[in-house]
């Protein structure tokens, strides 16, 4: 069984490989929480996903047929769905979870799909939509959360509105045109848990998560924000005014500054033998 150590040093390795499998990396986010998972197992049922799309399209690379195939596959053979009724258990951000389970939230089985198109060499990439992940298969956008059913550019665009895109036309076009990378796919997935997790008042299993972020989005101010809120929260003061600290140096800018400054003071008095 892998330390904490090598299963992070994986994860990070992973997902910053150029052309990572999404479900390898998806996986090994999901190691720490089950350290004794077998990745391998569900690797091998993910291939054979893909073989059995394979010879039901008797090797037709037709994108279009192949979306069809993966879709029956997926969402009608196999019975993956979408977990409405409990849509915020952590559970759905785990991928071992979601196949044992044949539950998940939009990008876990947006994940699942995207694992089995690039096994097939299937022109499949990932839609950073806000608030709801998609996969682009060649021309056609699919909700995997609706069980693979197409999304019309349209409906595409009206929710963007409705999620305040001020230029829907121009970020539809950004969105699709600079599809993310495992990496980012992984830090959404760590964004869901969480939220989830601090749903749950579950902070050491928040800060766990928020830790991970730290390290995959170096450049991203935000996590230090809040991995220093987390260590406040569970009385770790010197931690807390380290990234605190760390924070006001990368985002000079945020108006909540002076709070984070009254914060920082109000640690360093509490806990006098901070160095």
């Amino acid at each position: 069984m892998p330390s904490l150590d090598e299963i992070r040093s994986e994860l990070y390795r992973v997902a910053s490989l150029p052309d990572a499998d999404p479900a390898e990396a998806a996986l090994w986010l999901a190691a720490e929480e089950y350290p004794e998972l077998d990745r391998t197992a569900y690797l091998d049922y993910l291939d054979g996903l893909a073989d059995s799309v394979r010879a039901s399209v008797d090797g037709d690379a037709d994108p279009d047929r192949c979306r069809g195939s993966i879709t029956d596959e997926v969402f009608v053979r196999q019975g993956f769905a979408g977990n409405a009724t409990e849509y915020y258990d952590p559970r759905n951000s785990y991928l071992n979870e979601v196949i044992d389970r044949r539950r998940g939230i939009p990008i876990s089985l947006a994940v699942i799909y995207l694992a089995i198109g690039r096994r097939l060499d299937q022109p499949v990439f990932g839609v950073n939509t806000p608030g709801h992940f998609l996969v682009r298969h060649g021309d056609v956008v699919v909700d995997p959360f609706a069980g693979g059913r197409p999304v019309a550019r349209p409906t595409l665009l009206e929710q963007l509105r409705q999620m305040g895109v001020e230029d829907p036309e121009g970020h539809l076009r950004k969105l699709l045109a600079s599809p993310p990378d495992t990496r980012s796919i992984v830090v959404r997935m760590l964004g869901n848990l969480k939220a989830n997790y601090l749903q749950r008042k579950d902070f050491v299993r928040s800060l766990t998560v928020v830790d991970r972020l730290v390290h995959l989005e170096p450049g991203n101010p935000i996590w230090l924000r809040d991995r220093g809120a987390l260590y406040q929260r569970l009385e770790c003061a010197r931690a807390a005014v380290a990234d605190l600290e760390r924070y006001l140096v990368l985002a000079p800018d945020d108006p909540e500054n002076d709070l984070i400054r009254e914060t920082i003071v109000k640690l360093s008095r509490n806990a006098p033998t901070l160095q």
